[in-house]
């Protein structure tokens, strides 16, 4: 996708420069803190290209839900937070432009700013008209700076964000240019090479919840993968639409209607796990019993992880591949009873020789929390978007910016 990049700019020296970054970063809901700094840091390269250059950044974000957000947890989802780390990831300070997103407080702090300097605006879902694509909020944060840039993919699927379409539009009726960042440029590059180029053989891995949710990537890959393996709650699906016992795991029937016209590609495009770990799903303590599970599961427990012989199959097929995407955990990751599925598709990616790209998301935690994230070809910062992009979808968000 030929767009307009940094490099497109030209001088920059004494502009003010709007940046939408994706900083809707998981917080603490009692204290507020950032958990999970990871977005924040894939923004640095961009900001601090600009701020080298000569130019001011206008950053703006969204942060959750606040639009379904108690009093107490919408308190928490100011960006005050967010600006902490970002100064202290960036290394210079950022201040937050108002308690508001847009207004007479924002447009004085940002006619203030000088170049090298950085604002953050308030959570841009404070104000409903974000989420309306609203056109008159569009203007008043285009009027605020003098070229755009968009830096947010995990966010470039939402065309009904004022910030990702509305504001673009209006700068472009400006005269204004518009450019995606360092960011968003390499998650193009990268993605692009894996639907038209792949090093073959080419495997899928799926994992996550919801068949239904995910059937459009699922087919998507189908057309171009060489093999697809599926675990997660995911499989649950498959495995009952085989009319193989799944225990106590609820799978709705949408879900087993999702799976059943992908049955024909079983035990030829696309293996399933052999086994599970399985346990009590009421049993939140650190030594929860598990067992090993082939065939049926019995009711009273749950598969929360591929079982060994499973791994076992995985990094075999990972071992011989050219090219590896993976998007959704294999189980339960976060306790460490159910993490060995995740873990070991995690560490044979990163010894792997072959282009290993990760969807975002959970995925990309789970990388992340394993140690081995820097080892892999590509991270995704976006878990729908990227979904949304292998399944080609077309981003009214990325339409909006220039064209080289």
């Amino acid at each position: 996708m030929a767009k307009k990049t940094l490099a497109d700019l030209g001088d920059l020296k004494g502009k003010k420069v709007l940046v939408r970054v994706d900083f809707n970063v998981p917080m603490d809901k009692q204290t507020g803190e950032v958990k999970n700094d990871r977005r924040i840091r894939g923004a640095l390269p961009t900001v601090m290209r600009l701020l080298d250059g000569g130019a001011s950044v206008i950053a703006m974000s969204h942060l959750g839900r606040p639009e379904k957000a108690t009093p107490t947890e919408r308190e928490n989802l100011t960006m005050d937070r967010v600006a902490e780390k970002f100064s202290e990831l960036l290394g210079k300070p950022v201040k937050k432009a108002a308690d508001e997103v847009v207004g007479p407080a924002v447009t004085a702090a940002v006619a203030a700013m000088q170049p090298g300097e950085v604002v953050l605006l308030e959570n841009l879902r404070f104000d409903p008209r974000e989420q309306q694509n609203d056109p008159e909020f569009a203007a008043s944060i285009a009027a605020l700076g003098d070229t755009y840039v968009n830096d947010a993919f995990g966010t470039c699927h939402n065309d009904n964000d004022a910030s990702m379409v509305a504001v673009p539009a209006a700068m472009k009726a400006a005269g204004k240019p518009r450019a995606v960042g360092l960011l968003v440029a390499k998650e193009l590059e990268v993605l692009d090479a894996l639907l038209t180029n792949p090093k073959r053989p080419f495997l899928g891995i799926m994992g996550g919840a919801k068949v239904a949710d995910k059937i459009g990537f699922i087919n998507a890959l189908l057309e171009k993968v060489d093999h697809l393996l599926i675990g997660g709650k995911i499989a649950f699906a498959f495995k009952k639409a085989q009319g193989v016992g799944v225990g106590s795991m609820k799978v709705s029937s949408e879900e087993i209607l999702a799976a059943q016209p992908l049955l024909d590609f079983v035990g030829t495009k696309i293996m399933l796990p052999v086994d599970f770990v399985a346990g009590r799903a009421a049993d939140t303590s650190p030594g929860v019993v598990t067992r090993i599970c082939e065939g049926d599961i019995l009711m009273g427990l749950e598969g929360a992880d591929i079982g060994p012989r499973t791994v076992a199959m995985f990094v075999e097929e990972i071992k011989q591949a050219g090219t590896v995407i993976w998007n959704g955990p294999v189980g339960w990751f976060e306790r460490p009873a159910y993490s060995k599925g995740t873990r070991a598709i995690a560490g044979a990616l990163a010894a792997s020789s072959a282009v290993t790209i990760v969807g975002g998301g959970e995925t990309a935690e789970a990388v992340e929390q394993f140690g081995v994230a820097d080892k892999l070809t590509h991270v995704s910062t976006g878990g729908g978007a990227f979904l949304a992009y292998i399944e080609g979808q077309k981003f009214q968000s990325l339409a909006q910016i220039d064209d080289k």
